[in-house]
Parts: C-alpha cells; sequence; structure tokens
C-alpha cells in the first residue's frame, strides 16, 4: 500500500498546531494590569509597575499593550493571564507557582508609618505594642492583621478598621482600602501607625505634606502553629505558563534596563533590601 507521506506529516503538523498553543508575538508585549491597583497600576498608566512594563518592552524592541483590567489586581492571572487576554504581569512574588516567574528585580517588605514627630521607635513587629499606639491603619487581608492578633491590639482596632472601608460588608463583595488611606489616616492624626507593605506605601509617604517616617519590619512571624509569615519579599515578572519562551526574552530586558528600573524604583521612594 502506498502512502501519501505529505498528507501524513501535513495531518501531524496539524495535530501538533492544535495541541501546542502558537508562540507569543515578542514585538507586541501584552501585559495585564489594574485600574485599581496604585501606586502599582492606575486607569492612567501612571502606576511605576506600569512604567517598569513600558522598560522591558523598549529593552525588547516590542510595542507595550497594556491590558487595562477594571478588576483589582488578585484577579490578574485568572481574568488576564488565564483568559489570554495578556501573557506578562508585573510585581509577582518570586516562585508564584501560577506562572513562570523571572529572577528577581527587587526585594522590599513590610514596614511601620508614623508621623515623625510622635518618635516611635522599633523596627521588629512586636514594637506595635507600646504606649501611645494604639489606632493601627492596614490594608486587609495582609500580615498586618496577624501582628495585630499576636500583639492583643486586633479586637480594639476593629471599629476603626471598618470605618475605613464603611463598614461594608464582606461577605459578598471583595472590599480592600486603598493603600493611599493608609497613609493620609496617619498624616491626618486618623491612626497612630499603619502597617503596611512598603512599595504600597512609599509614594504617599513621599508625597505627604506632613513628614512621615517608615521604617521596614525587619524579623518574621513565627506563628502558634509553626508556620512563618514573612514579611520581606521577592517581586518578580510573571509569564504565562503557555509562553515559557517570553521567559527569556524578559530575563534580559530586566538586565539591559535595570538602571531604568532603579531609577523608577528609587524616584518611587521605595527602600530596598538586597536581593536574597
Amino acid at each position: 500500500m502506498l502512502i501519501d507521506f505529505r498528507q501524513v506529516c501535513g495531518a501531524g503538523a496539524a495535530a501538533l498546531a492544535l495541541a501546542s498553543p502558537a508562540l507569543a508575538d515578542t514585538t507586541n508585549l501584552r501585559v495585564c494590569a489594574s485600574t485599581k491597583d496604585a501606586p502599582f497600576s492606575d486607569a492612567q498608566g501612571a502606576g511605576f509597575e506600569n512604567k517598569i512594563a513600558q522598560v522591558l518592552a523598549d529593552e525588547m524592541g516590542a510595542t507595550l499593550d497594556l491590558v487595562m483590567l477594571e478588576k483589582d489586581a488578585i484577579y490578574l492571572v485568572r481574568d488576564g493571564i488565564e483568559k489570554d487576554l495578556c501573557d506578562v504581569l508585573v510585581g509577582v512574588d518570586a516562585g508564584d507557582e501560577r506562572l513562570l516567574t523571572t529572577r528577581p528585580y527587587y526585594r522590599s517588605g513590610y514596614a511601620f508609618v508614623t508621623r515623625q514627630d510622635r518618635n516611635f521607635e522599633g523596627d521588629k513587629w512586636q514594637d506595635v505594642d507600646q504606649e501611645g499606639f494604639d489606632t493601627f491603619s492596614y490594608r486587609l487581608h495582609s500580615p498586618a492583621e496577624t501582628i495585630l492578633k499576636y500583639t492583643g491590639r486586633y479586637e480594639y482596632n476593629l471599629i476603626y478598621q471598618a470605618s475605613l472601608t464603611n463598614f461594608e460588608d464582606r461577605r459578598n463583595k471583595y472590599t480592600q482600602v486603598e493603600a493611599s488611606r493608609v497613609i493620609t489616616e496617619v498624616a491626618d492624626g486618623g491612626a497612630d501607625l499603619a502597617i503596611v507593605f512598603a512599595p504600597e506605601a512609599a509614594r504617599y509617604v513621599r508625597d505627604s505634606r506632613e513628614p512621615l517616617r517608615m521604617t521596614l519590619i525587619t524579623n518574621e512571624i513565627e506563628r502558634s502553629d509553626g508556620v512563618i509569615i514573612p514579611l520581606q519579599y521577592s517581586q518578580s515578572v510573571g509569564v504565562s505558563k503557555t509562553h515559557p519562551e517570553l521567559l527569556g526574552p524578559i530575563e534580559q530586558a530586566l538586565q539591559s534596563g535595570k538602571a531604568r528600573i532603579d531609577a523608577i524604583l528609587t524616584e518611587e521612594g521605595i527602600p530596598l533590601l538586597p536581593s536574597s
């Protein structure tokens, strides 16, 4: 029996094409970002991660396609990457298992923010428990809640913290305190101290009319069950697992664009830690 080898090869190639995702267009860098995640990203594209995305595109010789989603950033993987609206996220935790991640391009951590005239002293999470510091602002679903629980300050602070979201019910919607509000509460005297991820706070600390002081927390939390909660994190660029071919060019762009990226982070006022 004669077999038309061209037909077999053609059928095999077609099957392979169906089974394998198309290679990403490296001339068009599709980056998902949130309109609701200042200072990282905002609707005007003025977030510092939006600026870093532009650096990556420039260094790759690509056009930046900034896909803005009107969703909170926690949904970017589900509603952006997994729906093939984009291939890249800027600013994910190094090693995020949902994505392929680059080598970290910066490292920072949680911090205390106080008014300078309050003379707060301390860089351990336990140091929130001191006289004269009774009201705390923070973003929900963060290690700040654990810190306050372990220092016996959580329940006393509940009503104040709920007021920052106008007492919205959290059962059926994602509720969050804007990073800017966390800092303005301290500047205006509504809160004695903020506990916040430093990159979220740096811009607002920098721009505050009231002089503020930001102190990185130097230790980690060990829960009563032995689980360690880190308070310092390395940040990477995340790439869709369906497009591993993008990882190498983005790594190269991070290296060649390092000076520009460092300048963005410095201008933002983010306190940086040595890479771990």
